[in-house]
């Protein structure tokens, strides 16, 4: 099994744990993202392996990308990379159980909608902050959070950049299990054992029939979720959402 620098792996009884560790925060690029897509690319090879586990190590589970580590120059495609490996976590095989035990913000929302399944706990929280910074959802969330949760709220998550705790997220169905944050990898492998009891062939035969068209949609989504983030990224407006969230403050938007 292939080590990696920022996530841990290992497969245990059929189900596979990958564990992101950049605490406390565990924000994401596309290296990290790399590696979980590698990894996952791995395991639809292992015959042993049936279900997967996605957690992280810290306080949160993903809080998006590190404004205070990025420098946004003008011009150019800098998403597209991200959003390349983000689209091969969606061709995966095995069924995905993410364990949000803090925060899951931007793009960490992203991620965690990449799972087939989410348990959640008191101190989760999710956010599609998007409109606070000036800027456009990216990662397929266009398409995988009206998905599992509907239009409506989708709508609601985006357009207020309200975040979700985690008995609202499982209220609304962006969260399947709610437990004690001590409970969350019980939970997680009692629903991996479930999945692994069933015949693996058909579980993936189901899976997949489910997601029929779905990365063809999130290709041409994320292409074009892509081009608004850097048409967006040139304005007055972004610059001032990234540093108010930065000075953890309320942004002042001019329109520009």
């Amino acid at each position: 099994m292939q080590t990696y620098k920022d996530i841990k792996v290992s497969l245990k009884l059929h189900t596979a744990l990958i564990k992101i560790n950049r605490p406390p925060h565990n924000y994401f690029d596309s290296n990290v993202i790399n590696q979980i897509a590698n990894f996952l690319e791995e395991m639809d090879k292992n015959k042993e392996c049936r279900s997967i586990i996605l957690y992280s190590e810290g306080k949160n589970f993903c809080a998006g990308a590190n404004f205070n580590e990025i420098t946004y120059s003008r011009g150019g495609n800098i998403y597209s990379e991200l959003y390349e490996q983000a689209l091969r976590l969606f061709k995966t095989k095995k069924p995905i159980i993410a364990i949000i035990q803090g925060a899951a913000i931007g793009g960490g929302l992203g991620l965690a909608l990449a799972a087939d399944f989410r348990i959640a706990c008191k101190e989760s929280r999710f956010s599609a902050n998007f409109g606070k910074l000036g800027f456009h959802q990216g990662f397929g969330i266009t398409v995988t959070l009206p998905r599992t949760i509907g239009k409506q709220k989708a709508k609601w998550m985006l357009l207020t950049s309200n975040r979700v705790k985690g008995e609202k997220a499982l209220e609304i169905g962006l969260a399947d299990y709610f437990v004690k944050k001590n409970d969350l990898m019980a939970k997680a492998i009692s629903l991996s054992n479930i999945i692994n009891s069933s015949g693996p062939l058909g579980i993936e035969s189901i899976r997949n029939t489910l997601n029929i068209g779905l990365v063809k949609i999130l290709s041409e989504t994320m292409k074009n979720e892509a081009l608004e983030q850097n048409k967006l990224k040139e304005t007055n407006d972004f610059n001032e959402g990234i540093k108010a969230s930065l000075e953890r403050r309320e942004p002042k938007f001019k329109r520009n």
